[in-house]
């Protein structure tokens, strides 16, 4: 049996036993851009895959990220996107930009996505999960299948991007996950019940897991956004995105 503690294959609970003591990092101070000897704190390229990265939130996080000169897995909706928008992603943004498809219901999927990213850049410290979207009206009148495409995009998608993700944080020793939930994920609102509990859901997961995985150097943030203009922007080829009116939209 394998017991090294930086194999992915490790449960949390096994790995946590092979942890050296915690130790404060070497400074808190901010990074600085400086070159030379006596910037001991440079700033470093980091990598993300963002998850929705089409939506209305995940452009915004995809422009400022590579705006930072950071690399971006920008990962688009396959109900919403096609593999020729996000290619084209790609050639405007350079080559610090990887523009991907998946449906985050399908753990297939997703895992295909992150098995691009290692592939193109070998490992990735930031995942940002943008995904989500609810249906309007009274908890008595929506029906089952729209109950359950709430669920199983924003909470079970959700899971299957933590799922297939931290056993390569845990293997580095460290990732930050930025996951957008809402203040429906705090404060019930009427005509959207069934959102406000998937939003209920994902903050007790992170909660919860935060926990489990502090040990790790694995850091987690929910945001929780209020209420934000959706609008229908052009995107890089002249394409704006559509949104039903029946649903709320991409987060």
């Amino acid at each position: 049996m394998n017991n090294d503690a930086d194999s992915p294959s490790l449960s949390p609970s096994t790995a946590l036993r092979h942890q050296p003591r915690l130790q404060l990092p070497a400074t808190c101070e901010p990074p600085t851009s400086g070159s030379g000897d006596a910037n001991t704190n440079p700033v470093k390229q980091a990598t993300w895959i963002i998850f929705g990265a089409t939506g209305h939130m995940g452009r915004s996080l995809t422009r400022a990220a590579l705006a930072h000169g950071d690399r971006v897995a920008a990962v688009g909706w396959t109900q919403e996107n096609t593999v020729e928008q996000m290619k084209r992603w790609e050639a405007s943004n350079g080559p610090n930009c990887l523009g991907l498809l998946c449906d985050v219901r399908a753990r297939e999927t997703v895992a295909a996505a992150i098995k691009a990213v290692t592939n193109r850049w070998g490992s990735f410290g930031i995942v940002a999960n943008c995904t989500g979207y609810g249906v309007i009206g009274a908890c008595e009148e929506q029906d089952e299948a729209e109950l359950r495409a709430q669920v199983e995009t924003n909470f079970f998608g959700t899971v299957h991007i933590l799922q297939l993700t931290l056993p390569l944080f845990r293997a580095q020793q460290h990732g930050r996950y930025l996951i957008f939930s809402s203040t429906a994920g705090a404060l019930g609102v009427p005509g959207l019940g069934p959102y406000c509990a998937t939003k209920y859901a994902v903050e007790g997961l992170i909660e919860s897991m935060l926990y489990e995985v502090d040990a790790f150097n694995i850091k987690a943030t929910l945001v929780e956004p209020g209420h934000v203009r959706l609008d229908e922007p052009e995107d890089s080829d002249g394409e704006g995105v559509k949104l039903k009116r029946s649903r709320i939209g991409n987060i």
